[in-house]
């Protein structure tokens, strides 16, 4: 197994020289509690929440790297012999300034991009060790769309925001006679074809399509 911490943007990496006894990954999902009367708790789920990964490890001191030989592969931080403050000074950078990482945790599903969320480095011994605490967050894209901004369906074709969420015209189900009016005419109007006159005509049961009256209401054909 390796841990292989990497930028995302510039490609410098660490390798961590001492593996961790475990590896702890924390996945969950958010919830809404609501306390109805006569019902008593709902949840609703409100969306998942970020994972974590973190761990508790040995970051070699110098003396140590002597007498092993491991060492680091970053050449970012030139520490190929071991220089914990050097590490802890990587570290300090990652989390200050948020930069997007990958980690790569091999013989294991983790390999995610992620941000340094919080780190402790404790001194520890007389090899020049540094006891470290390091946890990170899951590094989720989110993509913020302005009004007007068009965005792609899933045609390919271009839409607005509003021209997505807007809801299709409901047709007519029925029509109010105004002075004037003629089958043939409302037809025309609401089916888009005059000659559908007939298809009002038998779903209103009118045995004479030309006598309809002012205020009389007609049902139309789907």
């Amino acid at each position: 197994m390796k841990i292989i911490l990497t930028e995302c943007d510039t490609g410098n990496f660490m390798t961590f020289p001492m593996l961790p006894e475990e590896i702890k990954v924390d996945c969950a999902t958010r919830f809404q509690s609501y306390d109805i009367m006569n019902i008593g708790e709902i949840m609703q789920p409100l969306g998942e929440e970020l994972t974590r990964i973190s761990w508790s490890c040995k970051i070699p001191g110098e003396k140590r790297q002597l007498t092993t030989g491991n060492g680091y592969q970053n050449p970012y931080l030139i520490v190929s012999h071991g220089d914990p403050l050097k590490v802890q000074s990587w570290f300090s950078y990652l989390r200050y300034k948020g930069i997007k990482c990958r980690l790569l945790i091999t013989e294991t599903p983790v390999n995610h991009e992620v941000y340094l969320e919080s780190y402790t480095m404790t001194y520890a011994g007389g090899y020049g060790d540094y006891d470290c605490d390091i946890s990170f967050i899951h590094a989720k894209s989110l993509k913020v769309s302005t009004e007007g901004e068009e965005e792609p369906n899933e045609d390919g074709k271009a839409v607005t925001p509003q021209e997505e969420k807007r809801p299709e015209k409901k047709a007519d189900t029925s029509y109010t006679v105004k002075k004037g009016d003629c089958l043939w005419d409302i037809a025309q109007a609401k089916l888009g074809a005059g000659s559908r006159y007939n298809e009002i005509a038998a779903l209103n049961h009118l045995s004479n399509p030309n006598k309809i009256s002012v205020g009389q209401v007609l049902l139309l054909p789907e």
